[in-house]
């Protein structure tokens, strides 16, 4: 009994000239056309309504551990309040400059200087550096001077800087 609608299957496959895989391709589609007609049925029609609902004795997570009893008040934080995100006079705090000879004299002309970013692209290294000359900041290159300090090299996290005799380090995370 099952081997006559296969057959019957076969047969108008080849009436309409389709090859075995286009043949059962339109199967599959059909019958995913039946079962998507069956879902959207059962979807107007609805769930059972005489089901009862099932309730449960679920809660959302609280916030503050049972350990840790109530958590602080936001204006017991001084740190956060002293320096607070959205503040018009905020600024981000100066860069310390890492001296190499001539520590007093070489603090004291790189205090303008701090350094911001760093990007390397193919062969060439740039260094983001905001001075007193350029508050704005600019990128400069291994050879490039900026308040009479020449950029010897560019490194990964640091800008080695020479001013005759003299010599810097700009560090792009100084160490607290």
């Amino acid at each position: 009994m099952t081997a006559a609608p296969i057959e019957g299957f076969r047969s108008l496959a080849r009436a309409l000239r389709l090859s075995p895989l286009a043949a059962m391709l339109l199967f599959v589609l059909a019958t995913l056309d039946v079962a998507a007609f069956a879902f959207a049925i059962v979807s107007l029609i609805g769930p059972d309504e005489a089901a009862p609902t099932q309730k449960t004795d679920w809660r959302p997570p609280s916030f503050v551990s049972p350990s840790s009893g109530r958590a602080p008040a936001a204006s017991d934080d001084a740190q956060t309040l002293s320096r607070p995100i959205f503040w018009k006079s905020r600024r981000p705090r100066p860069q310390v400059a890492k001296v190499g000879d001539n520590a007093a004299a070489g603090s004291a002309a790189l205090a303008g200087l701090s350094l911001a970013a760093i990007v390397k692209t193919g062969g060439s290294t740039r260094a983001f550096v905001v001075s007193a000359e350029s508050p704005e900041g600019r990128w400069l290159a291994q050879g490039e001077t900026v308040q009479g300090w020449t950029i010897a090299d560019v490194g990964e996290f640091e800008l080695k800087l020479v001013n005759g005799a003299r010599s810097a380090r700009l560090q792009l995370y100084p160490e607290h």
